[in-house]
């Protein structure tokens, strides 16, 4: 099964906040002349939603009105000083970045309050999460899993779907309430030790380590739904084997290449062009519509087994399904996504933004990078090929899974 979303804690997770929840804590304790506490006190205390952690700050006894004092003025400073000394975690933005890349969709869910929660989000991930939630009224706080199970009906997945990231019990605990894989976060508020005790499926030391993590997840699934539909199917670990394979399949051949900055990435054109017959437009050669090897990338590939391209002119997609022998589909390791949806997702709001840009149309997705569906004489996005299993007329149809980030 792929992955198809990843629901995010926020505090620990996300977002280092320990700096401005002290001061807010501070503020309240502060006014009521009780002890003040150090960022560690109030790493302690954190979890279960703002109310508790006034709780578990004041001292013990405390009257409950002096306690919903302290509660709304710690909101009151917490409100007007969120964005202070918060910043997210180094390494969490390329995260995002490569998560939103895959195709996968991000959710956050926090026990703070959800107004707070909004305004972090927005701030420092404007645009990122397709839900945000934080403590509402009248819906139970984590880790009872209303809020996951609400989630995964706001993005219509399953639970065996979904990776739920976190850094405490709390959130192992809310994971598998909600029978989802549960990731425990070490550059947070917990130990490893708490959260594999909590129930953790896998644990994580950095946040990159996330993404890796969701690419062997996702290789499991892409690998077998190939080979059911009937594609070859190899993995290269990095770009130089990748090159170095595909080279030694076609010298001696008559090869035809497609535009691709993967490709060229990978410099197959000079390792051929003393051992085979290679035509490729990029340096000058014509245009070839039959031949023994075409060889390409696609904008994506999903997890289910099919492959997606995009194009303007038109070669590059009909030379990988029709008037080859032999087509060689070569894609980094960005560009496998859960499902077909969100590989056309992709290709429309990803790769096609960024190639308009490098080739410099006149388009608005050149601009702001984001796809329009515009109507632009110069748009990229003219035509789509989806290639299910391999073409009847073709003798071979292999995909070349590279394990680094390459082209678009």
């Amino acid at each position: 099964m792929s992955i198809k979303a990843v629901i995010f804690d926020l505090d620990g997770t996300l977002l280092d906040t320990l700096g401005d929840l002290t001061s807010a804590v501070n503020t309240a304790l502060r006014r009521h002349d009780f002890p003040l506490l150090s960022e560690a006190d109030v790493c302690a205390r954190v979890g279960n939603g703002v109310r508790k952690l006034l709780e578990r700050s004041v001292p013990a006894g405390t009257a409950r009105p002096v306690v919903d004092a302290c509660l709304a003025e710690f909101q009151a400073q917490y409100e007007e000083h969120l964005v202070e000394r918060t910043h997210p975690y180094p390494g969490i933005p390329p995260v995002i970045d490569a998560l939103r890349s895959r195709g996968v969709r991000m959710a956050v869910l926090s026990n703070k309050y959800h107004a707070a929660t909004s305004r972090l989000i927005a701030h420092y991930f404007p645009g990122a999460m397709a839900v945000t939630l934080g403590e509402r009224a009248g819906v139970p706080r984590k880790p009872d899993p209303t809020s996951t199970l609400e989630i995964l009906t706001m993005l219509d997945v399953k639970p065996s779907e979904v990776l739920y990231v976190g850094d405490s019990d709390v959130d192992m605990h809310t994971a598998k309430a909600a029978g989802v894989t549960a990731v425990g976060a070490l550059w947070g508020f917990r130990d490893r030790d708490s959260l594999l005790a909590a129930g953790a499926d896998h644990i994580v030391e950095r946040p990159e380590d996330l993404v890796q993590l969701l690419d062997r997840l996702q290789l499991d699934a892409a690998m077998h739904a190939f080979e059911m539909n009937g594609f070859t199917w190899t993995f290269c670990a990095t770009a130089e084997q990748a090159a170095d394979y595909v080279a030694s399949q076609c010298r001696g051949k008559t090869v035809g290449m497609g535009g691709s900055m993967t490709l060229d990435r990978l410099g197959i054109y000079d390792l051929l062009k003393d051992s085979a017959d290679v035509h490729w437009h990029w340096k000058g050669d014509a245009l070839i519509s039959s031949g023994d090897v075409f060889l390409t990338s696609a904008n994506a590939v999903s997890a289910m087994g099919e492959t997606v391209n995009i194009d303007g002119l038109g070669n590059r997609i009909t030379a990988s399904v029709y008037g080859f022998d032999t087509c060689y589909v070569v894609c980094g390791i960005n560009k496998l996504t859960p499902d077909l949806t969100s590989a056309m997702r992709r290709a429309r709001e990803i790769a096609a933004p960024l190639n308009a840009k490098r080739l410099a149309k006149r388009t608005p997705c050149a601009v702001d990078g984001k796809c329009h569906d515009c109507h632009s004489p110069e748009r990229i996005c003219r035509a789509m090929t989806v290639v299910m299993a391999p073409p009847s007329g073709m003798k071979h149809y292999e995909i070349v899974l590279v394990g680094e980030d390459l082209g678009y």
